[in-house]
């Protein structure tokens, strides 16, 4: 009865299964319809057209045209195509015509130096950046708003690169380089530029590109070897005026995660430390043993202390306004800008003004001739800091006298250290500068496929930097003042013809040929003259002729010349497999002969996995493309004359006159010097998944550099210190990672996540041999070591503190074998590692040998594990948000403010300091000595050695932009309101204003370093 009952129920239900087809197949509708690009309305054969939420579809046909059956009138199909957007499009009666638009992100032109390329066509190694974002850094210097904004690329903030003017440089894929070259080189509108690019405002600026490559590299020859940046300003469109304006100011304050010694703290770290040296361990008396100074006592008793970096230390200001005008028609288009920056620094005399002008102008002459026409001025004024002291100076002295002047020996000692307020008061430090540069391009299309061009470029640049030290400063007070004027001229010439052949052959065959021959001469000149001694301090370094001590006048100059020559061939295979080969020779003046010529090859091949028909069912794939690429590039020394004896100005006395000759440089030349070789190999793979959800793209990378430019000494018999050769091997291996997730896109809602992570590993690996052919694997005077990075820290292992009850006599460092012999160690010492000994014949052997020799130095990475950021941005309606993050992991830096005198680091209680947690019989700590004034612990510098990872939130930005029907009434094409916070946090280890840069060095007069600021922006712009 129940199989019975259950036959009938499936009886029931493939009737009704049945009828309900029936229906559906009655319901159905047949459509037909054509789809076309949307740009030249040409058919595209091949779509894919698939009834949306089923697996129903078909593909146009060789006149992009389809037919498909769908379920009902209100189905909805989705129209893709490789290169194009997807469309979904609701089913109408009649011939559908669906337009698909270009995808911006393969259509998008890419500048690949001598030209442009689809991105997708890009074979090379190269990359772009969201310059929206780079943009809301709020500084003068473009290198720094490109800050991981790139895979690969480093930006080093040396010394002075942080101050208000500082400029820094671009390090792509490690340091190739020990003697020779390391920085990026700057091609902008396709002019090489000699020196940074101080004058370019980022508002200025359409599009920046990285050739990162040897094989993208290679077009530039010997000056591209270190990576390029290529740089396109803005250009006028044909079409009505348009006027865009951006306008911003910001806020800066000190950002630092340490303290100083208050003044009861500074006074018992001297207290301390004079303790440490009395034999009884017993505090000396304040008063009765000259511990303080009266007025320090007066202010200790009275609990009256000096912030000296509240008293020196103000809030920073940036202001920065740009207009730009652009329009024309198709016969003249004109781009033109006018901006102004200016930023008041941290430190007081500290500032920078930038005014900048710019015109481009492009100008059809007929059908086949044209004209490029490109000039910018700029003018600058820095002031740059006096040697402000807010570490070290002590917190006892008072900064004023009882009237209100400033006190110039805080202590009230005469001869003491000088109040950093009166300094300020003592010097001043400017420079002005004057850029001009200007390009000329004249085009001649000869034929369709034929293009000839001609760069012309001149660029003029001009400072004069005046210093003066009064005779009340620390600096000029025993030669009653000091002046100082810097007079500098860098001027350069271009000339370049260019003769491009571009040929399409069918629709299969794509052919490009370009061929270069480049001139350049970069000449320097510079004057400094320096005066001691004024009767007359009022002019400053404006009266420096009326010196009356010694005066000193230095001239220096020199020239480079280059000569190129290149050809580049590219041939594309239905747009599935690409080759490109480069060539380039490149003559230039820097070697002797015999050594003035290089030659540099390189080739690349791309394959478009995508486009192949075994993944014509992957669809979860828009866009596969595996890349190689090889090529070997030299580098050169960057220094005139090495190949050549010269020699320097010198006085001396004859007859009991002075006179005036010459004497041998420095430098033992070398007339065999010759250019290194640094050889790369580039694996890379662009993807796009999800119909472009998730795009991005993985390189990976190995540099050999051969014949490496080193330096090393010489017999100081000869009359010279050291001179440059070729010798040895260094490498470069890498992982670069970028990408981008466009989670939501919506006409209301946007969200992506870009992300983009880089490692390098840098090794010396072979050096020199002796004059017996053995081989040489150290030099200590250069830091020179084969199997470890440039610039490797070779130090002692820092074991922390000797304690109370430890066994001080069968120590290591107490062995009279020692290096450095410590038969009085105490409670307090610092500690170091026995990590290594050394048998008979000098061999090293793991293991601890109850001394401390050399052979217990290890060697130390300073190099990051890996830097990278990762930034969301989030769009709603007319609001947009955006949050980035930097971060540094495995960076090791030696920090001055832990082991060097003139920074506070060696705790001897006379000058102030980083506040420690140092060791003392009442708090027997385990990280900081015991502090004593008569002298510094010996092993300081292993201390010193620190962990400079950090992560960094760079950016949080908030923006807010009129709607479309707003800004149409008011006439406006946009109006854009954003607050933006800058350098918001910084999570780090490292003691100092900054993990990147330690700030100079408290008595040193030179620029070495700048604290960094945390910053606060209000900008609007508009366009109409």
């Amino acid at each position: 009865m129940k199989l019975k009952f259950q036959r009938s129920r499936i009886e029931i239900f493939f009737f009704v299964f049945l009828l309900c087809s029936s229906f559906a197949v009655l319901a159905q509708t047949t459509i037909k319809g054509k789809v076309v690009s949307g740009a030249d309305n040409m058919p595209l054969p091949g779509a894919s057209v698939i009834e949306k939420g089923t697996t129903n579809g078909t593909q146009t046909d060789f006149d992009g045209r389809f037919t498909l059956e769908v379920s009902s009138d209100a189905s909805v199909i989705t129209v893709s195509y490789v290169g194009f957007k997807s469309q979904d499009v609701n089913v109408t009666d009649g011939e559908m015509t669906i337009a698909l638009q270009d995808d911006n992100s393969l259509s998008e032109v890419v500048v690949v130096g001598y030209g442009t390329q689809k991105k997708s066509d890009v074979v090379n190694a190269v990359a772009t950046t969201n310059l929206e974002k780079a943009i809301l850094t709020p500084t003068s210097d473009v290198n720094e708003m490109l800050r991981g904004r790139i895979a690969g690329l480093q930006v080093d903030v040396g010394g002075g690169t942080l101050r208000p003017g500082g400029t820094s440089d671009i390090i792509f894929r490690g340091q190739g380089s020990i003697e020779g070259a390391v920085s990026a080189i700057y091609v902008v509108d396709g002019i090489i530029r000699d020196g940074g690019i101080e004058d370019i405002d980022s508002d200025d600026i359409e599009s920046i590109e990285f050739l990162k490559d040897a094989s993208a590299q290679a077009i530039y020859g010997s000056r591209g070897a270190n990576g390029v940046v290529l740089i396109t300003t803005k250009r006028g469109k044909a079409g009505k005026i348009s006027v865009s304006y951006h306008g911003f100011v910001s806020t800066k304050s000190i950002e630092r995660n340490f303290d100083v010694y208050s003044g009861q703290e500074f006074a018992q770290l001297r207290r301390e430390a004079i303790r440490t040296t009395r034999a009884d361990d017993s505090y000396a008396d304040d008063e009765l043993d000259n511990v303080f100074t009266p007025i320090e006592l007066d202010n200790l008793a009275n609990n009256r202390f000096v912030d000296w970096e509240e008293e020196l230390m103000k809030t920073g200001s940036v202001n920065s306004q740009a207009i730009s005008v652009s329009g024309g028609t198709d016969l003249t288009k004109v781009f033109g800008s006018i901006n102004y920056f200016k930023e008041n620094g941290l430190i007081p005399t500290s500032s920078y003004e930038r005014k900048t002008l710019r015109l481009n102008v492009d100008q059809k002459i007929s059908d086949k001739f044209s004209v490029n026409f490109d000039i910018n001025i700029l003018n600058d004024d820095t002031e740059r800091a006096a040697n402000v002291n807010v570490i070290t100076t002590s917190p006892l002295g008072s900064a004023y006298n009882e009237d209100g002047s400033i006190m110039r020996f805080p202590s009230g000692e005469e001869g003491s250290a000088v109040n950093p307020l009166w300094n300020l008061n003592e010097q001043d430090h400017d420079e002005k500068g004057n850029d001009f540069v200007i390009n000329v391009t004249p085009k001649w299309q000869i034929t369709k496929d034929l293009q000839y061009q001609l760069k012309a470029n001149l660029t003029r640049r001009t400072s004069e930097r005046g210093q003066y030290q009064s005779s009340l400063s620390s600096a000029g007070d025993d030669v009653r003042g000091i002046a100082r004027i810097d007079n500098q001229l860098r001027e350069s010439y271009l000339i370049e013809n260019i003769l491009t052949y571009d040929k399409n052959f069918g629709d299969d065959h794509k052919f490009n040929l370009t061929l270069v021959q480049s001139s350049q001469e970069n000449e320097y000149s510079r004057t400094f003259t320096e005066g001691q001694g004024f009767s007359n301090e009022d002019l400053g370094y404006n009266g420096i002729a009326s010196a009356i001590g010694n005066v000193t006048v230095e001239r220096d100059g020199n020239k480079f010349r280059y000569l190129g020559y290149m050809a580049r061939a590219r041939y594309t295979l239905y747009d599935k497999y690409s080759f490109e080969g480069t060539l380039r020779a490149d003559g230039a003046s820097l070697n002797g002969e015999g050594n003035k010529w290089s030659y540099n090859p390189a080739g690349s091949f791309a394959w478009k996995i995508h486009r192949e028909s075994f993944m014509e069912d992957a669809k979860a794939v828009q866009e596969l493309k595996f890349r190689a690429s090889y090529g070997s590039l030299v580098n050169d020394l960057g220094r005139a004359y090495t190949s050549l004896f010269t020699a320097d100005a010198q006085q001396y006395i004859f007859d009991s006159e002075t006179a005036s000759g010459f004497s041998p440089s420095t430098i033992l030349p070398n007339p065999d010097l010759k250019f290194e070789r640094i050889t790369t190999l580039n694996l890379g793979l662009d993807f796009s998944l999800f119909e472009r959800v998730l795009s991005g793209n993985i390189n990976w990378y190995d540099a050999r550099t051969n014949d490496l430019l080193l330096r090393r000494g010489v017999p100081s018999t000869t009359g010279y210190t050291s001179t440059f050769f070729n010798a040895g091997e260094m490498q470069n291996t890498g992982i670069e990672l970028s990408l981008t997730a466009n989670i939501i896109n919506n006409d209301d809602l946007k969200w992506s996540v870009s992300t983009n992570w880089s490692n390098n590993r840098n090794k010396i690996l072979e050096l020199y041999n002796d004059g017996n052919g053995d081989a040489i694997t150290d030099d200590t005077t250069y830091n020179y070591y084969v199997g470890q990075p440039v610039g490797v820290i070779y130090q002692y292992a820092f074991d922390g503190i000797w304690q109370e009850g430890d066994d001080f006599a069968n120590a290591p460092q107490a062995n009279p074998d020692s290096a450095l012999t410590q038969t009085d160690l105490e409670p307090g010492d610092i500690k170091i590692k026995d990590i290594n000994g050394v048998d008979d014949e000098g061999n090293i052997i793991p293991g601890p040998d109850g001394k401390i020799t050399q052979e217990d130095r290890v060697f130390i990475d300073p190099n990051p594990d890996f830097f990278g950021s990762l930034s969301t941005t989030l769009e709603y309606k007319g609001f947009d948000l955006l949050l980035d993050f930097y971060a540094v992991e495995g960076a090791t830096k030696v920090n001055p403010f832990l082991n060097t005198y003139n920074n506070g680091g060696t705790l001897r209680g006379d000058i102030n300091g980083v506040k420690v947690d140092y060791y003392t019989p009442e708090n027997p700590s385990n990280s900081f000595p015991r502090p004593n004034a008569d002298s510094a612990d010996p092993y300081l510098n292993a201390l010193a050695v620190k962990d400079a990872s950090y992560i960094r939130l760079r950016t949080v930005s908030l923006g807010y932009s009129l709607s479309e029907k707003v800004t149409d009434k008011l006439n406006f094409d946009q109006i854009r309101f954003y607050v933006t916070a800058t350098n918001v946090f910084t999570d780090t280890d490292y003691i100092g204003y900054s993990p990147e840069v330690n700030i100079r060095s408290t008595f040193s007069n030179a620029d070495t370093g700048y604290p960094d600021a945390r910053s606060f922006t209000f900008g609007v712009r508009v366009k109409f």
